[in-house]
């Protein structure tokens, strides 16, 4: 099956065929040019992802052949996935899924009874379809790798998930200082951002960590969206400004 530029291809992947029916209609009434296909289990549903993947899946948390919540472990194992998931009967449950969630990557809700339920839930899905719906992404890094380069003129902003890095910047003779710890539940990178200047430092990852990555264009609005970042960033703001 081939894609066509505009259109929005949905899996509804449950055992329910009434479900399924309803679902459809109401995606139909809300998008007449969706692309819309179906799967009653786990394995079918794997199929149907691999051959075409969906830009949305609306699944059961619980399919036939398959574990509970396995629909979601396996869409979420692909870190470059572009798809939006729609879980239906339960509420995140673990730190994956909690991130997940972060990211925009999956909605879960106990049912979609009513058409108003249905379009509360896709009104927080279709921001997807929107350019800015990539402006922040999951980063991995292994020990020793750099992260930011001291010169550098990017302008990106971090928040570190998992693991450890150390900020460094060179002496009068070129040696390395070594600046400080940025651990887990600290930004990284948002003093470029502030002072529109080039990277004060360089950042390497002390062992396999994990970040968030924000794009400098979407920062402020992405901050002001989400409180419990800016929560983070005034307490990084205060530990750098303490010189700790």
């Amino acid at each position: 099956m081939v894609k066509s530029e505009g259109k929005k291809f949905f899996l509804l992947a449950s055992s329910d065929e009434q479900k399924k029916k309803r679902l459809k209609g109401w995606i139909q009434e809300r998008m007449p040019e969706a692309v819309i296909y179906t799967a009653s289990d786990y394995m079918e549903a794997l199929i149907k992802i691999k051959n075409a993947p969906p830009h949305v899946l609306v699944t059961d948390y619980e399919l036939g052949k398959g574990r509970p919540g396995q629909i979601i472990d396996t869409v979420l194992s692909d870190e470059a996935g572009k798809m939006v998931m729609i879980a239906m009967g339960t509420q995140a449950r673990s730190d994956r899924e909690r991130d997940a969630v972060t990211l925009g990557r999956i909605h879960f809700v106990d049912q979609l009874e009513t058409l108003d339920e249905w379009l509360q839930v896709l009104n927080k899905v279709e921001h997807a379809f929107k350019s800015e719906a990539h402006q922040y992404a999951v980063r991995h890094l292994r020990a020793g790798e750099i992260l930011i380069q001291e010169g550098d003129t990017s302008q990106q902003i971090y928040i570190v998930k998992k693991g450890l890095l150390r900020a460094t910047r060179r002496d009068s003779t070129g040696a390395p200082r070594l600046l400080g710890e940025i651990r887990e539940g600290e930004f990284v990178g948002e003093m470029a951002y502030f002072n529109e200047e080039a990277r004060m430092a360089t950042v390497e990852a002390v062992q396999d960590s994990e970040l968030i990555e924000i794009q400098p264009a979407v920062f402020e609005k992405v901050i002001y969206q989400r409180p419990s970042w800016a929560k983070i960033l005034f307490s990084t703001l205060a530990k750098r400004l303490k010189g700790k």
